[in-house]
């Protein structure tokens, strides 16, 4: 119904989860248990959905805005990174930061554990994607996916896992193609899909990798066939630029939100 639900009791009594600043991020735990919220002055908050309870908050967890953040796959541990360009892996028992990943040379977009949580994968608007170690924090592969503009570093804007090989990456650029890449770099499939003068400004992947479905910066949804690499439908998102999307786990629904207040639930 889009409606503010009800069901759990610190809503029914018009509790929220706030924040000081603007929220900007967020990421559930796997189980569905924790959520974690990331705001424009730095803050980090962890809380127990079903009783509105702040569990952990990372004050200052940045210097600048959280950009992204990630449970780890036991939800003891959370990944935040910022407009500052860092990613600082933070302990939820402890209440500390427990590792910094430093090398990105402007904002970070995205960031993922791969499944055995051995490494993390960071994507910025420095044109590249990183992958790290998560007990050394030591950047083992720089990433640098294809340039449109040789001159131009174009942002890397977001990163999946790649549903049927979790070695290579969904990775999309602020260009017109998508690339799927191995974790050490190598560029094993372009979808050229985006068009003359059209770039993606985010990409998402159905659970088991039949589906590519891209945001572009001319308000629509390309839903791409991962089998035949073309276009089915285009879906128009919105009147004002888009800003992100995210496929469900493992239903059929893609969610879409753009700059006109919209978030939009799309069965295609």
């Amino acid at each position: 119904t889009g409606k503010l639900s009800k069901h759990l009791a610190f809503q029914a009594r018009d509790e929220l989860m706030l924040h000081d600043a603007a929220v900007l991020c967020l990421d559930f735990s796997r189980d569905g248990e924790l959520l974690a919220s990331g705001s424009q002055d730095g803050t980090v908050k962890v809380w127990k959905l079903t009783a509105g309870q702040c569990l952990r908050r990372f004050p200052k967890a940045h210097e600048e805005g959280i950009t992204c953040l990630a449970f780890t796959r036991d939800a003891t541990q959370i990944v935040s990174a910022s407009f500052d360009g860092t990613a600082r892996l933070l302990g939820l028992r402890s209440g500390k930061a427990l590792r910094e990943f430093r090398g990105h040379t402007s904002y970070i977009n995205d960031v993922l554990f791969t499944p055995d949580g051995g490494r993390l994968v960071t994507a910025s608007s420095d044109g590249t994607v990183r992958v790290w170690d998560t007990k050394s924090a030591e950047c083992s592969v720089v990433i640098k996916p294809p340039q449109q503009v040789q001159t131009v570093n174009a942002a890397v804007c977001s990163i999946a896992l790649w549903p049927p090989d979790t070695e290579q990456l969904v990775v999309c650029t602020k260009a017109p193609k998508i690339y799927l890449v191995t974790l050490t770099g190598q560029v094993t499939r372009t979808f050229d899909v985006g068009g003359a003068g059209v770039d993606f400004i985010h990409c998402t992947v159905s659970p088991l990798g039949e589906w590519l479905y891209g945001a572009t910066d001319d308000r629509q949804l390309q839903c791409i066939s991962s089998a035949s690499g073309t276009v089915a439908q285009a879906l128009p998102i919105g009147e004002k630029d888009v800003i992100g999307c995210v496929h469900h786990p493992f239903r059929n629904v893609i969610a879409t939100w753009s700059m006109d207040g919209l978030l939009k639930l799309w069965v295609p």
